[in-house]
């Protein structure tokens, strides 16, 4: 090979670097700017060093999702779900997504995430950081003993997804490429999800005091499928979030749907809950709101609507003065909230 024919190979292989650092988010066409800096380093979240639960919320049943791609063995689309899609700028948030083949969790993948800043013309976006996704999974066994509710996607007693701590430094238009190499192949595929960064979270930001809701309990409501759409009723319906709000003693309230959540993590994190309520309610008081007023004509609690909420599930923890001081949304596993009460209950 002649030395010109080296340039050229040593040019066209730097195009094509480029090229593949410049993969279009979903509709969009976002290209890198050229030289853009890498301002942090996602946290890797791993094990006991994690920090508490941050601002992050969810839609029902995902946030929306790019069309998927094909595996690199030729099996079902491979499409990535956010978990988590109330980011907020300046905060630690929590990103969550679950990768879905099929109507199944990807379990076991290894994910590398890249993230990027959409500048204001919707064109071009500027690299922002990277860092590896921990794997994760609940494992509830009969977690959709109790909801009423039926579909294929999210059903599994088993819910496999992945996570990182991500600081966001500034609100606005985001994306992020995930390169997910699933067990057992060589070579990882390329799925990009859009989402938004805002300058304020809109449910009870960390450190505020939430609304002194006035909640139907089992003493006010005598309808128990209306009080907790749960089979049976939960027990967490005894107790008026005003009347125990910044009253002295740590308080958890989670708002979630079993029969109806769209997403089906409601039923398995409601029963996360439940189990750990015991070891705790010495010290912590529980709640849990029904999401839903009324199913069928969707009209929502009033304590749903007090509270900002847009999606569900989402569990709040707030100390003995009534300041939120761990916010989880969607799904997590019972360890993430055995740490998270074991903060709350040491407050």
């Amino acid at each position: 090979m002649n030395p010109e024919q080296t340039e050229r190979l040593i040019r066209h292989e730097l195009s094509r670097r480029r090229a593949l650092s410049r993969r279009a988010f979903v509709r969009g066409a976002f290209a890198v700017t050229a030289g853009g800096a890498a301002l942090y380093t996602i946290g890797c979240g791993s094990g006991d060093d994690d920090p508490a639960p941050a601002a992050s919320a969810t839609t029902s049943g995902g946030a929306e999702t790019p069309s998927g791609m094909s595996t690199p063995g030729g099996g079902a689309e491979l499409r990535p779900v956010l978990l988590t899609s109330e980011f907020v700028a300046g905060e630690n948030n929590r990103f969550a997504v679950g990768l879905l083949q099929g109507a199944r969790f990807v379990k076991d993948a290894a994910v590398h995430a890249r993230f990027f800043k959409i500048g204001d013309d919707g064109q071009t976006g500027e690299f922002r950081g990277e860092g590896d996704l921990r794997f994760v999974e609940l494992n509830v066994e009969g977690a959709h003993a109790h909801d009423s509710s039926t579909g294929e996607a999210f059903s599994d007693d088993q819910v496999s997804f992945y996570v990182a701590n991500t600081p966001f430094d500034a609100a606005g238009a985001w994306g992020v490429e995930l390169a997910v190499t699933p067990e057992g192949d060589a070579s990882p595929v390329s799925v990009q999800v859009p989402f938004e960064v805002l300058s304020e979270p809109k449910s009870p930001a960390l450190g505020s005091v939430p609304p002194a809701s006035e909640n139907d309990t089992a003493a006010t409501n005598p309808n128990g499928e209306s009080l907790c759409s749960r089979d049976p009723a939960c027990p967490l319906h005894d107790k008026v979030i005003a009347d125990v709000l910044g009253k002295g003693r740590p308080l958890v309230v989670q708002f979630s749907t079993p029969a109806f959540c769209e997403s089906r993590f409601c039923g398995p994190v409601l029963e996360v809950l439940l189990n750990q309520m015991p070891e705790y309610r010495e010290k912590v008081d529980f709640i849990h709101i029904e999401v839903w007023q009324d199913f069928q004509l969707r009209k929502y609690r009033e304590a749903n609507l007090e509270w900002n909420l847009p999606t569900e599930p989402y569990t709040f923890l707030m100390n003995g003065e009534g300041e939120v001081v761990g916010k989880i949304e969607a799904v997590f596993t019972e360890e993430e909230l055995k740490n998270a009460l074991d903060q709350l209950a040491a407050l």
